[in-house]
């Protein structure tokens, strides 16, 4: 099979779960003899080709006002200008359109869209390519991709969000088969009309791990709790702080992993500076840092699509608390962790005042986590990808 993969970032120091999760179908596939090409964005200062780990990556001038990863510092005019573009960009189209041309795939599957636009899919289309695309966050129904706004989840897309995706809504119909990286995340966008008529799965990230050795212990140690991710109002790490700093003085430690927004992440700091029980890490290798702890802590407020540090850390033997939130809810199990809603304030402390009562009886969570995250193995995250696009080759 010769495929074409497009999504938004793609390189050896790519971080974000979508763009990584892209990368591993990507370089999974090429490993098993398919054809992959990757078309991304670049800036220019990159070259406009090169090869990574066997896949031959393509890289598109983004053709809009500004960069704008991770998190662009634009005013608000600029970013609603940005935006408008992005809901149908031509321009990148065309220039995608070239790369199809030259490269003649069999199939093409998107990932994330922002800065190409949805406007691809159309250029897929008019080319007779079968196309797949990968739903890993609310960007066709939300112009932030988040669905979370002042504190709150959206219950549905407000009357501005759906005026500036419906050019997302309307070429949606050239998508012959969608893949929900959870059932969550596939479900939110057909019960809001989207890909009724395109053939349908729910296909979990999955990952290959070198987990690393836990970090040496000593009897009597506090427990080591840990949070990882983006740095943004919207992951709830203010309510783990507060949660922690509800805990009695020398139980427990919380090591915070990860960067994003800079006034979140100062506020936050500033709020924890004197107290040396809690670590700011910064950016972290996932394995050595997941290593390091006993509980992993994901207290997202807004509804993830899937979570993949949660099953990262269920590979390594954490158990992992995590708010019943999107796509958060299917991965957690009972028999390897803890499951609650973050909006009742006392729930998250009292769970982490059992942890530490128990902490000593931890190892069956330690052993029932590690089989959970067999599921998410990434042999059978690329069965299901192949799946996906025979269903659009048949």
């Amino acid at each position: 099979m010769k495929l074409v993969l497009i999504s938004s970032l793609y390189s050896p120091h790519t971080h974000g779960g979508a763009e990584r999760v892209a990368q591993q179908v990507a370089e999974g596939l090429a490993a098993q003899g398919h054809g992959v090409d990757v078309i991304t964005l670049g800036k220019s200062e990159d070259p406009p080709e090169d090869e990574l780990n066997g896949v031959r990556v393509h890289r598109v001038p983004l053709r809009n006002l500004y960069w704008p990863f991770p998190v662009a510092r634009a005013g608000f005019p600029a970013k609603v200008v940005w935006h408008a573009r992005d809901s149908n960009n031509a321009t990148m189209a065309r220039s995608v359109g070239a790369l199809l041309d030259r490269i003649r795939p069999q199939v093409v599957n998107t990932h994330n869209l922002a800065g190409f636009s949805a406007a691809i899919w159309e250029a897929a289309a008019d080319r007779g390519l079968p196309l797949v695309h990968t739903l890993h966050d609310h960007y066709l129904l939300c112009p932030y991709s988040t669905m979370f706004r002042n504190d709150r989840n959206c219950v549905r897309p407000c009357l501005r969000c759906r005026i500036a995706t419906a050019p997302r809504r309307g070429l949606a119909r050239h998508v012959g088969a969608v893949i929900g990286v959870s059932h969550y995340i596939l479900d939110r966008h057909r019960d809001e009309g989207l890909f009724s008529s395109a053939a349908a799965s729910v296909v979990y990230n999955g990952f290959r791990t070198s987990a690393g050795e836990p970090a040496p212990r000593t009897p009597g140690e506090p427990l080591r709790a840990g949070f990882l991710g983006t740095l943004a109002p919207n992951k709830g790490l203010d309510r783990l702080i507060d949660a922690f700093l509800a805990l009695p003085a020398g139980a427990a430690e919380l090591r915070i992993g990860g960067t994003g927004d800079a006034g979140c992440e100062a506020s936050l700091r500033a709020r924890t500076a004197s107290r040396s029980d809690i670590r700011w890490m910064g950016r972290v290798r996932a394995e050595d840092f997941l290593a390091q702890l006993d509980v992993l802590v994901v207290p997202s407020l807004c509804k993830e699509a899937m979570g993949l540090v949660a099953i990262e850390a269920m590979a390594q033997g954490l158990p992992v608390v995590a708010a019943r939130r999107g796509g958060l809810a299917e991965l957690v199990r009972d028999d390897c962790g803890w499951l609650y809603d973050p909006d009742d304030r006392s729930r998250l402390p009292e769970i982490l005042s059992e942890i530490i009562a128990r902490r000593d009886s931890l190892e069956p969570l330690s052993a029932a986590a590690r089989e959970a995250a067999r599921r998410f193995s990434a042999e059978a995250m690329l069965s299901g990808y192949l799946a996906a696009y025979a269903a659009v080759l048949d």
